[in-house]
């Protein structure tokens, strides 16, 4: 039969309930959780976009610095190039010179201009023929272009006192 009466509905346990409640609170914080991180986000990569632009300026400003500088030392380097690329070895006429030297002459003072190829050399012969026969010596050398013999005196012991200007080879200067 039929009941007309209604019975009282079953209560749910209490640990149902605060179950039910806790999860539909849990699935509140997670949903509103969701859209304040994504909120978050969004702000984050603004500011790291604005960030990276203001950095990307700097850099610029300071890459012109640097690119400035490189070709400052760029030039300074082709300066000190050039430099030595036409730097005159005077050493190499010194070397020329002592194979040249006959064994009793000495040379007393050096003038040396190697951007002129010019040489001045006083010095002391013990005699006239030796003087000679170092002008021979010179005179055949190909890197000896033009000699002209000046200031010749009798020095002390009959030694002659000379001076002899050089036209020199300009590559005796060269490496």
């Amino acid at each position: 039969m039929m009941e007309i009466i209604p019975k009282p509905a079953k209560k749910m346990p209490l640990w149902q309930n605060i179950l039910f409640y806790f999860s539909i609170a849990l699935l509140l914080i997670t949903i509103s959780g969701y859209f304040i991180l994504d909120h978050f986000l969004k702000n984050s990569e603004k500011t790291i976009q604005d960030l990276e632009l203001r950095l990307a300026r700097e850099e610029t400003a300071e890459e012109i610095s640097l690119e400035k500088e490189v070709f400052s030392w760029q030039k300074k380097i082709g300066d000190f190039s050039k430099l030595i690329k036409e730097h005159a070895l005077a050493s190499n006429f010194f070397i020329f010179l002592e194979k040249s030297c006959h064994p009793e002459v000495y040379f007393s003072q050096v003038g040396l201009k190697p951007m002129n190829s010019e040489a001045i050399l006083s010095g002391r012969a013990e005699n006239f023929p030796v003087l000679g026969q170092q002008i021979s010596i010179l005179k055949s050398k190909k890197e000896i272009k033009n000699l002209n013999l000046s200031n010749i005196s009798i020095g002390k012991k009959g030694k002659a006192d000379f001076t002899l200007n050089l036209l020199l080879d300009p590559n005796i200067f060269k490496k």
